[in-house]
């Protein structure tokens, strides 16, 4: 039997559990999207419930797509970062924004968000 991956999101952004609060990445859009514009997309995880970054639990990283379409990643190291990080996106047409993580305990988390002009 092929292993299967398993991505994790929240049941309901409004009641997270402890679990939810620290690993599902969460994304903040700066100002209002225009087609063919430059905008800052940032990604975070443990607003509410910091996510440990030690040796034996961290975040490895944090993906953004855009639909299907990977953009960028950022790596982090265990012992001097914060689970954050800054994009720049330019789309040319609505779509959804999906962030992703890998948590080295509790594994992959995503979160959505749809981008409308």
């Amino acid at each position: 039997m092929a292993y299967q991956s398993v991505i994790n999101e929240a049941k309901d952004l409004a009641n997270m559990s402890d679990l939810e609060k620290k690993h599902v990445p969460m994304i903040h859009i700066t100002g209002t999207p225009q087609a063919n514009d430059p905008f800052e997309v940032t990604v975070w995880l443990g607003e509410e419930m910091p996510h440990p970054m030690e040796v034996g639990h961290h975040i490895e990283f944090i993906d953004l797509y855009l639909n299907e379409t990977f953009i960028s990643r950022c790596d982090l190291s265990w012992d001097h970062s914060y689970p954050k990080a800054c994009f720049s996106v330019r789309m040319d047409q609505p779509g959804t924004l999906r962030a992703y993580e890998r948590c080295n305990v509790h594994g992959d988390w995503t979160y959505s968000m749809d981008i409308s002009f």
